[in-house]
């Protein structure tokens, strides 16, 4: 599905509210999938062939909320330093220009 997703933490830290109100976030096609035997959500740019994720991959991803309009997930995530860190997505879903989602 195409959204719009904003990281509502940055190294395990929960963001302030007007930085993540501040934040356009990152557009691409969001995936879940069971990987081994936990969920993992990714998001693409649904344009790449090699569909490498615009932000890491969200594991153990949890579906917290959902509303007509998104989703909030809760997961971990793999710093470039290589420490897992608590993440949590804030998804907007968009349409399509054809109007489906």
């Amino acid at each position: 599905m195409y959204s719009i997703v904003k990281r509502l933490r940055q190294r395990g830290r929960c963001l302030h509210d007007r930085e993540i109100t501040a934040g356009v976030g990152v557009q691409g096609e969001l995936v879940l999938a069971i990987r081994g035997y936990r969920p993992e959500a990714k998001l693409y740019d649904p344009n790449d062939q090699q569909r490498r994720p615009l932000i890491p991959e969200l594991r153990n991803a949890q579906l917290v909320t959902m509303t007509p309009t998104g989703m909030l997930f809760y997961g971990t995530e793999i710093g470039q330093d290589g420490a897992e860190y608590v993440q949590e997505w804030s998804v907007g879903l968009v349409a399509y220009a054809d109007g489906k989602c």
